[in-house]
């Protein structure tokens, strides 16, 4: 074998480890974000359905009345994370950031994860995000009942406290 041949192999050798590298990295960050995602599409109610189940305090959790409105202004939502259906914008002095909620409602019920805030939304207020205008002026503002399953992301049992 002449020096001109091995330093070709070499050479091709040295193509094919970046390739297999780049190739790996491709695939291992697609896998990840194929499972990611479909993590992500789960709807909330299974997650909340597991952690009350876990919880039985969490069950016996008090339902307020709240007012409800719908935005449909899509970007980063103020915990860092793109807005989608399933986050609801509520005022952290009331809802803290990260809380889950269920919301009874017959148009938008079920379960939703406190994830933004609004200039707008102050006091038992919460608004809704629904990716259509249409269905979002639909909506319009209406009353609802509101149970705190857990308060922030570190997952506080609510207080069952009397109202004052």
């Amino acid at each position: 074998m002449s020096y001109r041949t091995r330093k070709v192999n070499r050479r091709c050798i040295r193509v094919f480890r970046v390739l297999a590298i780049v190739l790996g990295f491709w695939f291992a960050i697609h896998i990840a974000h194929r499972d990611c995602a479909r993590m992500a599409d789960k709807p909330l109610k299974h997650i909340a359905l597991q952690y009350v189940g876990e919880n039985p305090a969490l069950s016996a959790a008090r339902t307020e009345d709240f007012e409800a409105t719908a935005y449909c202004v899509t970007g980063i939502s103020r915990s860092g994370t793109l807005i989608k259906p399933g986050h609801v914008a509520a005022d952290p002095k009331v809802i803290p950031l990260g809380s889950m909620i269920y919301v009874d409602s017959p148009l938008m019920g079920g379960f939703y994860q406190v994830l933004d805030t609004g200039d707008l939304v102050k006091g038992k207020i919460i608004d809704i995000f629904i990716p259509s205008y249409e269905k979002c002026v639909e909506f319009g503002r209406r009353a609802v009942k509101v149970q705190v399953l857990r308060y922030g992301f570190l997952g506080h049992v609510p207080d069952n406290k009397s109202d004052e």
